[in-house]
């Protein structure tokens, strides 16, 4: 069963994906935290900042949709909140089409005297299902 913090977090994901979808500059604000980051993970990883993230939702960014995978980690660590999943994001910068499969890490806090949770930290990933990596790691797992 899912905690109580947890399943918040996940409607708060949809929310700031939604206001991203509607480019809903306002409701993106009230979820960025104003010291927020966003990490592009790439060959030469790419940083937006809050204001560049805002500015660009609706217009040089577009989030035409999205789908969330299988594969979702979420937890509540006091004031703070993990949460990673698979998504399907069809997006364009610019009119250039980079829609496909991505991965998402985020990290929420819980900001000010309202105790609001505003999310700190983004990083986005292509998923590159071609490489040997993933199963290398498997091997380390002491678990299995």
């Amino acid at each position: 069963m899912a905690s109580e913090g947890n399943v918040r977090i996940e409607a708060l994901e949809h929310q700031l994906m939604r206001a991203w979808l509607e480019g809903d500059r306002k409701a993106m604000k009230k979820l960025l935290s104003g010291r927020f980051r966003l990490v592009v993970g790439a060959k030469s990883p790419v940083l937006l900042d809050r204001k560049s993230m805002i500015e660009a939702a609706g217009t040089g960014w577009r989030l035409n949709g999205y789908r969330v995978g299988n594969s979702v980690y979420s937890r509540t660590i006091g004031p703070s909140a993990l949460f990673a999943a698979e998504l399907e994001l069809k997006i364009e910068i610019d009119g250039v089409d980079l829609s496909g499969s991505w991965w998402m890490a985020d990290y929420w806090r819980r900001s000010g005297i309202a105790q609001r949770w505003q999310l700190a930290d983004r990083q986005l990933a292509r998923i590159d299902d071609g490489s040997p990596f993933p199963d290398a790691v498997r091997g380390l797992q002491l678990w299995r």
